[in-house]
């Protein structure tokens, strides 16, 4: 079977597709943890929807929609390698930046545009660090990532970019994540290389999910 169905799809086992998913609330978990320590206030991050898929330039309208993202794109240089999007809908990037500059600032109305990115860029930094040490620990290796830049499109053209500009990727996982009691829905998406991730996974066992 092939995620994604024809020939965009990359070979995964049938009984590895659960085994993606669940790599999804695996990273979540880290966000979580992460999140509650850094962050002022009780923020608790719920994991609302982690799946997996395959994109190729000639299938990204049909996945994806028009609506505006504001968020980062962090890039693995090492081994594995890849892609993460970090991404927030424009009013809840606004939160999400809110959230970080919350014991920085006493008037929220005279933070600048800069600042603002910054603390979503920072906000972002965060997130996709703490999702990916969860598989790191997992696999029991260093996953290496570097500095977030600042990305605002549509949604499809924010991935039209990551097809049509890296030749190895498609295969991608998503978790949809919500910071409770903060209004602040994230979705990340990452974009791992396809042959060396695929073959990492099939070494997990998937009994590892009902542990």
């Amino acid at each position: 079977m092939s995620v994604g169905g024809g020939d965009d799809g990359l070979s995964i086992p049938v009984q590895q597709l659960a085994l993606l998913n669940w790599l999804g609330e695996v990273g979540a978990s880290g966000v979580d943890e992460r999140l509650g320590g850094l962050v002022s206030g009780d923020v608790t991050v719920a994991a609302e929807r982690s799946t997996s898929g395959h994109v190729a330039p000639r299938t990204v309208d049909a996945r994806f929609d028009a609506a505006d993202r504001v968020g980062a794109r962090v890039h693995l240089p090492g081994r594995p390698s890849g892609l993460v999007l970090v991404l927030f809908s424009p009013e809840r990037a606004n939160r999400a930046a809110a959230l970080m500059l919350y014991d920085a600032v006493n008037d929220l109305s005279t933070v600048s545009n800069e600042m603002a990115r910054d603390a979503l860029l920072e906000l972002c930094s965060i997130v996709a660090n703490a999702f990916l040490d969860e598989w790191a620990d997992l696999v029991e290796t260093e996953i290496d990532v570097n500095t977030p830049q600042f990305v605002s499109d549509t949604e499809r053209e924010i991935m039209r970019h990551v097809v049509t500009s890296y030749d190895d990727l498609g295969l991608y996982i998503s978790s949809l994540l919500r910071l409770a009691g903060h209004d602040v829905d994230v979705s990340l998406y990452v974009f791992p290389e396809q042959e060396e991730f695929v073959n990492s996974v099939g070494r997990i066992d998937p009994a590892v999910i009902r542990r």
